[in-house]
């Protein structure tokens, strides 16, 4: 079989990543906010549930209570937000440890300045076909995965190797997408399966023709961050605090107040019922750790995944080297 697009994606990254920082390095850093403290640029997934912590920050208000202004960027790509972040076109992006680790391992100075979920946001959904019972019956199927080297290929890649199949070998990832172009590749039948978040999966399953095949709620894995290059954070320590204080106090009263969560969360836009999404949302916040510290075990066991799915190699950062938890909230 040809090279793995994992493979080929991992290797334009890193070309990418290494061409960025040696300008950035000529250049002393990339630009930060157009020189404005009060607004906050912040990548994110925004078809899914997974950055709840920044949704609900900005969606409830508490963030413009603080005096600042989140300005949402969505992506589909977490390489590409990297690099919107070395080239200085946005301040945080809210995507998951390897992006981190990729980067540092590549010169360029990142780091997590909080966990804000620490659980696994995808799942598999397949036709609702009697013949497939598990991911081992997936062999020599096309499955879909947002992008390659994204969290839902990380989360497929682990399935496959869990099942005892050779994810390169044994089945074709192709790239879906997300929200509706991933279920456009489902329903369309192009791909037998595909890797979902909420609340794209209940509205497939909503259909009667899919059926989770795969899922690991209870897997503790660092999820979603709030990565930042470290020059910026330096110019922008208040602003970055600011933000992490309003994520926390959101999730906090959402927890507290899932119906005032969900009449939030309806700004998003989601076509399902209040019943539905209060559903979504309550778990959702669940995986938002109180602390935004995960324990060291769960940053260890994130990263050797990461290695074992063919994302990093060997050595990774140590945890201080990846982390940064001086600008978070006391507890």
């Amino acid at each position: 079989m040809p090279t793995s697009s994992r493979t080929r994606r991992t290797t334009a990254v890193a070309a990418v990543l290494a061409t960025l920082s040696a300008l950035l390095t000529a250049c002393g850093g990339g630009s930060s906010s157009a020189g404005d403290t009060k607004t906050i640029r912040v990548e994110l997934f925004c078809s899914g549930l997974a950055p709840i912590a920044a949704e609900l920050a900005l969606n409830s208000g508490i963030a413009a209570q603080k005096g600042i202004t989140i300005k949402p960027m969505c992506v589909t790509s977490g390489s590409t937000a990297t690099n919107a972040l070395i080239g200085g076109s946005a301040d945080v992006f809210m995507g998951d440890i390897g992006h981190v680790v990729l980067a540092q391992k590549r010169g360029v100075k990142m780091k997590a300045y909080g966990v804000v979920n620490d659980r696994f946001s995808y799942l598999m959904v397949s036709r609702n076909d009697p013949a497939l019972t598990s991911v081992k019956d997936l062999k020599g199927q096309k499955v879909a995965v947002t992008a390659p080297g994204t969290l839902s290929d990380t989360e497929l890649q682990k399935a496959a190797l869990d099942a005892g199949l050779d994810p390169k070998k044994d089945l074709t990832v192709v790239s879906g997408g997300a929200g509706a172009t991933m279920q456009a590749e489902l329903t369309g039948n192009q791909v037998v399966a595909g890797m979902t978040s909420q609340p794209d999966t209940l509205q497939l399953l909503r259909t009667g023709k899919f059926k989770i095949l795969w899922q690991q709620p209870d897997y503790r894995y660092v999820d979603i961050v709030a990565m930042a290059d470290q020059d910026w954070v330096g110019e922008h320590q208040d602003l970055m605090k600011t933000f992490l204080s309003a994520m926390s106090e959101a999730s906090q009263q959402a927890k507290a107040n899932p119906d005032q969560a969900t009449t939030w969360m309806k700004k998003q836009g989601y076509k399902i019922s209040d019943a539905d999404l209060k559903t979504i949302v309550t778990e959702a916040v669940k995986s938002v750790p109180d602390s935004f510290r995960p324990d060291d075990a769960v940053v260890n066991s994130s990263t050797d995944l990461l290695v074992r799915t063919g994302f990093l190699t060997k050595p990774v950062p140590a945890i201080q080297d990846t982390f940064d938890y001086s600008l978070l909230p006391a507890k």
